[in-house]
């Protein structure tokens, strides 16, 4: 019987669609999300952009300022320290549980998605790599068996993902991450959860210094990025 899945709300379309925006650098830190303007791009009502606005604000993306409105929230260098600290041990126990609970097809499925990014490195595509990189990890959030961890660690990274972006660019990112990927790849289909677990952690901890020595050239690189938003 096929179950019936109800269409997205306005509001809900809108929130995601910025919330993508935030995380590759259209809208910049600091900037500030005018509410008529965003109603007369996406040609709805404000209401509905407000709503979208505050679905934001939930996950720290946006910032609710009284007389100025919702700003594009801005993390400094400690508070995303702090953040990749509380990936690294969630995702450590993701992954870990992952190697015991999933499914088989799940595994072939992180297989899948860490070899598009490893194509993505090979054709040094930005781009691709990060789309590949948090498909896996969708996986793995699908196949750790638990809604509570699931619930923490999607807080967490709907504020990591555009500083993760970012960072993308920085000291051979992409071909250690692929090497990370890979030896994670093997170690979840042998399903041994301590390695991958130890792999995960190892690899944060990895980007965590990507993060620190690069923070100051990021945070001017997405503040210089043009707007490349789609009209409507």
């Amino acid at each position: 019987m096929e179950v019936y899945q109800r269409p997205p709300k306005v509001s809900e379309s809108i929130a995601q669609q910025l919330k993508q925006e935030i995380i590759k650098g259209v809208y910049k830190p600091g900037e500030r999300m005018k509410i008529m303007d965003l109603a007369k791009r996406f040609g709805v009502s404000q209401t509905s952009v407000r709503e979208a606005l505050k679905t934001l604000e939930k996950s720290d993306l946006v910032t609710e300022y009284p007389h100025k409105g919702y700003v594009v929230t801005e993390l400094d260098l400690q508070e995303l320290l702090d953040i990749w600290k509380i990936k690294e041990k969630l995702w450590a126990l993701a992954v870990e549980w992952f190697a015991i609970r999933a499914t088989e097809e799940q595994i072939q499925r992180v297989k899948y998605h860490i070899k598009q990014f490893r194509d993505a490195y090979i054709e040094y595509d930005v781009e691709k790599a990060f789309e590949a990189n948090f498909q896996f990890t969708d996986v793995i959030l699908e196949g750790c068996g638990s809604k509570k961890l699931v619930s923490l660690l999607q807080s967490t990274e709907d504020q990591a993902k555009r500083y993760r972006y970012l960072s993308m660019e920085y000291d051979d990112n992409l071909r250690i991450s692929s090497q990370y990927f890979t030896e994670l790849a093997y170690a979840l289909e042998s399903r041994n959860a301590q390695k991958a677990a130890e792999l995960i952690a190892e690899y944060i901890r990895f980007s965590a210094t990507i993060i620190q020595r690069y923070y100051n050239a990021m945070i001017s690189k997405c503040k210089e990025k043009p707007r490349k938003h789609k009209i409507g």
